[in-house]
């Protein structure tokens, strides 16, 4: 996925200058928009500007969770859920189920080595992600 543009950073900053208090408040919003944690409007890639930029000029709230919508028969997926969890994944208010707007945030990102709805890869490609999520667990825990 192509990374976000200069005229795309222009905008968001503006937008943001006015909604947010300081750049940690914004990029923690960011974050929790996009699904994925970022550290700089430049960790974004195009997509995920657009789909900001379309939010504050339209209001429509954004939904990442078709992305992370899985087949419960699928062993793959099932993996990819469980990675979910050990990574704290999870709903807020039902934490025995994954967030879906979380996972599909990720799975859009530049983080994931496949850039397509769960339901849409195809075995190879679900391995790459379960891999890129195991390398993530193991960090986290190291």
């Amino acid at each position: 996925m192509s990374t976000i543009t200069k005229q795309q950073i222009s905008q968001l900053q503006t937008i943001c200058s006015g909604k947010f208090r300081d750049r940690e408040e914004r990029l923690e919003a960011l974050s929790d928009m996009v699904g994925t944690e970022i550290s700089s409007v430049k960790d974004l890639n195009q997509l995920q500007a657009a789909e900001l930029i379309h939010f504050f000029n339209t209001g429509k709230s954004l939904d990442h969770s078709f992305w992370g919508l899985f087949d419960i028969k699928n062993s793959q997926h099932k993996a990819v859920l469980s990675l979910c969890h050990s990574l704290g994944w999870v709903q807020e208010e039902k934490p025995e189920f994954v967030d879906l707007h979380r996972l599909g945030g990720f799975l859009k990102s530049d983080k994931c080595p496949v850039n397509a709805p769960l339901k849409e890869m195809s075995t190879a490609q679900c391995s790459k992600l379960i891999y890129v999520l195991q390398q993530i667990v193991q960090s986290k825990y190291k």
